[in-house]
């Protein structure tokens, strides 16, 4: 008896969704998403200029900030660590016009040195500019340079932003004859 009552409630359950819904549902779907179409359409083409689109500048540069800053964060320590590698070939490239070491006067006398001498003391040189910079990258605070790093590229895709995009038309095509005119505004 306990076994007819569970099997006649399954048996209900399965009753209460007729399978027509279904269908109901995906219409409903489908019409929602032509009326939508139709607006946007009737909308455009009742407007000449199709659709504005109005953007706030300062909402853009901490979007562009924060985005700048997470990129920034995570290829820093590999581009110092690079960095790093290349100081000493960096160094040797620009200093070897730099030092030029052949005669040394004292008090109007010149001496001139031998070439051991001078390769040693052009050597002692060069090692002294590669530890100075190598200790300038350590004493950099991470932070700091970041921060900096950021607003700078910021600032500079700001102001491309600004002078290319605000009041651009963008045609975004619609079908093979018609086209969505979208004004950007920023401000």
């Amino acid at each position: 008896m306990f076994s007819r009552t569970r099997n006649k409630k399954i048996i209900a359950r399965k009753k209460k969704t007729p399978p027509g819904n279904f269908l109901f549902f995906c219409t409903g779907i489908l019409v929602g998403f032509l009326l939508f179409f139709a607006v946007a359409l009737a909308f455009t083409l009742k407007n000449t200029n199709g659709i504005n689109i109005f953007l706030r500048g300062d909402r853009i540069l901490d979007i562009v900030s924060q985005e700048i800053g997470r990129q920034i964060q995570g290829e820093y320590p590999v581009y110092m660590a690079e960095l790093k590698t290349e100081v000493p070939s960096l160094v040797e490239k620009y200093t070897q016009d730099f030092i030029i070491i052949d005669k040394l006067e004292i008090g109007g006398y010149t001496v001139g040195l031998p070439p051991q001498f001078i390769h040693e003391l052009e050597d002692d040189l060069r090692r002294d500019v590669i530890c100075y910079v190598l200790e300038m990258f350590q004493n950099l605070e991470e932070e700091e340079f970041i921060e900096e790093f950021s607003r700078n590229i910021t600032e500079n895709i700001v102001k491309t932003l600004l002078v290319d995009l605000n009041g651009q038309i963008i045609d975004i095509p619609f079908t093979k004859y018609y086209s969505l005119p979208v004004t950007v505004w920023l401000h």
